[in-house]
């Protein structure tokens, strides 16, 4: 159990140092990045006053590690993890400091939904969580904030991806009810849960991803509530991805980027992220920094690439002084929670 404990206290460090070291960088491209900050980002900045993080300090979390964090809590609080405890912990969100900034595309709709009708039925829901079409085309909606929340469907079944997978559909449907949304989150979850089973390289995580997705998407067309509609296969742009880092190897970032894309979509997001850790052979931080430097949706890849690393690698792989910075930063304790979460199996 004390090699278990050590991954459940690198994820959540992971997840919270991956975000807190994109924030700054997110929303730009590569070059005004390196301009901007004189260089590759591989330390944890002040964000500058054009980002979504400007204001904050160095260290501090946005939404990508901060609903998983409450996500946890919950889970640990209620001894349960299903869609309504997963919805009561995205209306705990809304009333975090972390809603106002940093609330996406889909999530904002869905706590505002959430705190307008805190009893609507699950089938009432069916397919209006928030009324999602944005920016004139569906695909959009499957945002990467059904990723960044699925490791602690993973947490509570480490070895076992089917279980893994089965969780991560339920908790995902509270704010995300597409198969697109569901397949990146259960790829992600199957991943982690594979990580933790303490034999995982590049390229079996990638395979236990391309696992995990194709069962997310096949059990999400099963559920009653679900909502169909276009887009990108997440299968084929992790298929995709690990093409391209196993091709450019350790360089394969640029790629990676212009190919597969570094956007809010979970098709984008969830692929990108699993390529870099391909393309460094498993090691967190060489893929995280690239995560940090990629551009665009930086803090979430970032956050999903420390997420992973950290259940393979467990939390000996971040520098140790990280830790207490990104307490006192935002104000937590991380490794209570990590105990928390393994005292549930």
């Amino acid at each position: 159990m004390a090699e278990l404990a050590d991954r459940y206290y690198g994820i959540l460090v992971g997840s919270l140092a991956g975000d807190a070291m994109g924030a700054p960088t997110e929303g730009k491209s590569t070059r005004h990045i390196a301009a901007c900050f004189g260089g590759r980002v591989e330390n944890f900045m002040v964000p500058p006053d054009d980002c979504l993080s400007r204001g904050r300090k160095a260290y501090q979390i946005t939404d990508a590690a901060s609903i998983p964090l409450l996500l946890c809590r919950q889970i640990i609080a209620e001894k349960a993890a299903d869609r309504s405890v997963a919805r009561r912990a995205l209306l705990a969100w809304g009333d975090s400091e972390w809603f106002g900034p940093f609330a996406g595309m889909t999530t904002r709709k869905v706590v505002n939904a959430l705190k307008k009708n805190s009893r609507i039925s699950d089938w009432s829901y069916a397919g209006h969580l928030g009324n999602k079409l944005y920016k004139t085309h569906y695909y959009a909606l499957s945002s990467n904030g059904s990723a960044v929340k699925a490791y602690p469907a993973a947490m509570l079944h480490p070895g076992d991806m089917d279980a893994a997978i089965g969780c991560a559909v339920e908790l995902t449907m509270a704010s995300h009810d597409d198969p697109i949304s569901i397949s990146g989150a259960c790829g992600i979850a199957a991943a982690i849960s594979h990580a933790l089973g303490g034999k995982a390289t590049g390229y079996t995580l990638g395979q236990a991803a391309l696992y995990g997705a194709r069962q997310g998407e096949d059990l999400a067309k099963k559920e009653r509530d679900i909502w169909v509609y276009p887009g990108p296969s997440v299968v084929d742009r992790i298929e995709m991805a690990a093409e391209i880092a196993v091709r450019c190897g350790v360089s394969a970032m640029e790629e990676l980027r212009d190919v597969v894309g570094n956007g809010p979509s979970v098709a984008e997001t969830v692929p990108s992220a699993l390529g870099l850790l391909i393309a460094h052979g498993g090691r967190t931080l060489p893929a995280m920094y690239d995560a940090v430097n990629m551009g665009d949706e930086t803090a979430a890849i970032a956050s999903l690439v420390g997420t992973i690393g950290g259940a393979m690698e467990g939390v000996g792989i971040f520098p140790r002084k990280w830790i207490p910075a990104l307490e006192k930063a935002n104000g937590i304790e991380i490794r209570p929670i990590a105990q928390g979460m393994l005292d549930l199996l």
